[in-house]
């Protein structure tokens, strides 16, 4: 008998702003590494990121089974193929879908059914036990594949949904192959795929805004012996390309036992290789010993050093999320912790969950600033599939109010039919109105590009070391006093971006859709970086600077009833070194120097709690310079992206070259 044909497929959108997102795909390389550990002599299995590699294989061979990871980014794109599927060979080819958007409970599976009606399986949870034992029901009884309920997955079958039992998350994971070192996903590797390395699974939290937060389960760990050969086998493949991020696809590193030795191990084979230098991970919700050991054990390799991720502040929104924050006397050790060591500290927050209101946001946002976070990112809250707080119930008691907007750049055109993907953003509830959300969503810009971006830091936190509310002056930046007179390069950089925060939503899918297809045909490929909070930031970064520093002095000087001249000198003087401070990507080396009489090393090292005049030591020379390590992340980045057009390098620079402290010269005292 011939081999079963499986195609394993994690789509993604392939275009000249998301080929440097693109990650090595190793959920179905799990999948097809389990089905290939039981079956092997029966089947072959093929892997796919890219829909037209897809497309072009499935027209010179039948696949007899395609499986595809379904999540809110690949949705549209992976029901274009499966009506192609059906196009090409009917219904001789069974349909499988499975990943995060597949929910547990039976009003939401309900409405898998009704909204995918041509997909033949959905698989619950983990995808290796559910896939693998549908693959068997085939071989073994290819005619009853449907007669019975199969291992965490429903189907429809004659009008009625038969489920079988959930085992989803109960695989012992010493069971499952590693894809990596059998060479099931060098063909990713060898094109820069972003890694993806997983040594646990499973999240104990019950957080309802995240699609982990319906599962229900055990943590398990994969052997950390093959976790250790996994990051040798990926170093090799990217000792060349340091600029490519390393993701530890981790829920809560730090959580289990071995999570500290895998952190020293990915520390000592980026100092012996050259690779991974940027890491990126979820913390443990908890600040326990091993969480911190995590951090230390990882060193400057960590992106964003000790992460906790409140999300909010107000203890009902909290509650409702089933959520259970640290108090704030642990977050305070936590900083004092950070500090002592010279880590930075960054906090999740999120606008648009229940009993959030503007107020309540601006309070926890002041109050991050106050505690000493050195990072606030600001999200606004989307809804999507697999999700609790989706759910129909949720919806109608806070009055969830929706619009949506294009996800990122996920567009394209095959075969004459546009697909795009979009996402669900929460605009009003029962406590805040539209107005609030696009005042949030301004804030929001400003946050990303200082707290994430380290845009011009040094100067907005002088600004709260003299008693200036940042927030308050973000928001007179993003609403310019139409009573002042303003240079016009400032009003068309706010008047872009408030445009496109409006312009980025939609009441209807079909607008959306009209509109992102007519800028596609006129362009031949997508549009400008629809990706707000990047792009506005890169424009700051790299193409705003004749304004930005009159604006700034102006703002502060309209905050200030009196400004005296040394404090206006001092915001002179920062201002000069923020100047200097970004690096020009494409001629990275800088002789500029500068004098000061303040260490702003020290002050950022004591994450700005004291004055900056407490900091003030006799005027010395500052020179700017670039680690080893720049260089290098630099350099490869610009050889892979030299063919972009500046706007499009800027944008994809500050996407891809993480940590974006990177995008910085480095302060060194004569």
């Amino acid at each position: 008998m011939r081999k079963l044909e499986i195609f394993l497929a994690d789509l993604f959108y392939i275009n000249r702003l998301t080929k440097y997102r693109l990650c090595v795909p190793l959920n179905i390389g799990y999948v097809g590494a389990y089905t290939r550990k039981l079956f092997d002599n029966e089947v072959n299995i093929h892997l796919f990121k890219d829909v037209n590699a897809l497309l072009e294989k499935s027209k010179s061979m039948k696949p007899d089974v395609v499986g595809f990871s379904f999540y809110y980014w690949n949705t549209n794109l992976n029901y274009f193929v499966v009506r192609r599927m059906r196009d090409l060979y009917k219904y001789d080819v069974k349909v499988v879908f499975g990943g995060p958007s597949i929910d547990s409970i039976s009003q939401e599976q309900e409405k898998l059914l009704a909204r995918f009606p041509e997909v033949d399986l959905f698989v619950e949870g983990e995808g290796e036990l559910g896939f693998s034992r549908f693959i068997e029901r085939i071989l073994n009884a290819p005619d009853k594949v449907f007669e019975d309920p199969i291992d965490s997955s429903f189907f429809q079958e004659s009008g009625e949904i038969i489920r079988g039992p959930s085992i989803g998350f109960t695989l012992p994971l010493t069971e499952v192959p590693s894809p990596y070192l059998n060479g099931y996903l060098d063909e990713f590797l060898a094109r820069s795929y972003m890694p993806l390395l997983q040594a646990t699974r499973m999240c104990p939290y019950t957080c309802n805004f995240c699609v982990s937060g319906k599962d229900k389960g055990v943590v398990r760990a994969f052997p950390i012996d093959t976790v250790k050969e996994e990051i040798d086998y990926i170093a090799r493949w990217n000792k060349d390309n340091p600029h490519v991020l390393f993701n530890l696809a981790e829920l809560n590193f730090g959580i289990n036992k071995q999570d500290p030795e895998i952190a020293e191990y990915l520390r000592k084979t980026s100092e012996k290789v050259g690779y991974p230098k940027s890491v990126y991970f979820y913390s443990d919700k908890r600040f326990t010993k091993r969480a911190r050991d995590v951090i230390e054990a990882l060193g400057d390799i960590n992106r964003y050093g000790l992460v906790f991720s409140l999300q909010s502040d107000n203890p009902e929104t909290v509650n409702v999320i089933k959520r259970k924050n640290l108090s704030d006397k642990d977050v305070e050790a936590g900083i004092s912790w950070a500090r002592e060591r010279n880590i930075p500290v960054s906090t999740e927050l999120i606008f648009g969950l229940p009993f959030e209101t503007y107020d309540s946001m601006i309070k926890t946002l002041e109050k991050s600033i106050d505690q000493g976070f050195d990072s606030v990112m600001l999200h606004n809250l989307f809804l999507m599939e697999g999700v609790e707080l989706n759910r129909e119930e949720f919806r109608n008691k806070y009055r969830m109010k929706t619009m949506y907007r294009l996800l990122g750049s996920n567009y394209t055109k095959i075969d004459g039919e546009f697909i795009a993907e979009y996402e669900e953003v929460l605009v009003e509830n029962k406590f805040f109105d539209f107005n609030d959300f696009l005042s949030i969503r301004g804030l929001n810009l400003l946050f990303f590009s200082v707290f994430q971006g380290d845009f011009y830091k040094f100067f907005f936190r002088f600004l709260k070391d003299i008693g200036i509310p940042l927030v308050s002056f973000f928001d007179s930046f993003m609403n310019p006093d139409p009573d002042h007179e303003w240079p016009e390069g400032y009003l068309r950089f706010v008047g872009d971006f408030k445009k496109a925060a409006k312009k980025e939503l939609y009441s209807n899918l079909e607008d959306l859709l009209s509109d992102a297809q007519n800028i596609y045909e006129k362009n031949n490929d997508v549009g400008e970086p629809v990706r707000l909070n990047s792009y506005y930031y890169s424009r700051l970064m790299y193409f705003e600077r004749d304004w930005i520093r009159e604006v700034l002095v102006r703002h502060l000087i309209l905050k200030v009833d009196e400004m005296e001249k040394d404090t206006l000198e001092l915001a002179d003087n920062i201002l000069d070194i923020c100047d200097n401070l970004i690096i020009d990507l494409k001629q990275p080396h800088k002789d500029n120097v500068l004098e000061t009489e303040f260490d702003f090393v020290v002050w950022k090292q004591d994450k700005y709690r004291e004055s900056l005049r407490n900091f003030q030591n006799g005027k010395r020379s500052i020179h700017f310079n670039l680690r080893d390590s720049q260089v290098e992340k630099i350099r490869t980045f610009c050889e892979q992206n030299s063919d972009l057009e500046d706007s499009d390098f800027g944008f994809v620079a500050v996407e891809t070259i993480l940590p974006r402290t990177d995008l910085f010269y480095e302060i060194v005292y004569e």
